[in-house]
């Protein structure tokens, strides 16, 4: 018994070969080829791919930052003849106007003042217990204000409602105080 060639008919004429069989490329496959078919569909890829990956890090950056312990608003309180005679009295050689004291209320015992100094210099005021000028911090108008006030010395220990020692930062932001609070770790 011969085994029977598929190609050649019954008739003895061989049949035409249907050619080899289309591998059927996929719907995704062929629009990526359709989209990366010329020079200018691979650029705007690129392009738009750095878009997203720029969107990515952007987000990871704005939901890492820290934020601060609390946000301190300018307030209508004056200030008093004490606490004025203390600014004009003890920081002298900052020369500081005491008509532009402005508060921001008070913080883990700590009353946030602003000034402007003789120069026109934003300063920031840091009064314990409405006593004791803990801190003062000047900066150029142009630079940021920051205050870093420790939990320990200037006359007294620790804050108030905090268990610890460590740095309260003020960072003076126009019509906010943002305050942030590190503890160094093991001290509580």
């Amino acid at each position: 018994m011969a085994i029977a060639d598929p190609l050649v008919a019954t008739d003895g004429v061989r049949a035409e070969s249907p050619g080899p069989t289309p591998v059927r490329e996929g719907r995704m496959r062929s629009l990526w080829h359709r989209s990366t078919s010329t020079w200018w569909r691979r650029v705007a890829w690129a392009a738009g791919a750095l878009v997203v990956a720029a969107a990515i890090v952007a987000t990871v950056v704005v939901l890492s930052a820290p934020r601060p312990d609390a946000t301190l608003h300018a307030t209508a309180d004056h200030a008093g003849d004490d606490l004025i005679r203390m600014v004009t009295g003890e920081v002298i050689d900052l020369e500081i106007d005491s008509s532009t004291l402005t508060s921001y209320g008070s913080y883990l015992g700590l009353e946030i003042w602003s000034v402007v100094n003789a120069f026109g210099s934003p300063c920031l005021l840091a009064v314990y217990r409405g006593s004791i000028l803990s801190e003062v911090r000047c900066a150029p108008p142009a630079a940021a204000l920051i205050m870093d006030v420790s939990s320990s010395g200037d006359g007294f220990e620790g804050f108030d409602g905090v268990a610890g020692v460590g740095i309260i930062r003020f960072i003076h932001r126009g019509e906010t105080v943002d305050a942030y609070v590190h503890l160094l770790p093991g001290t509580s």
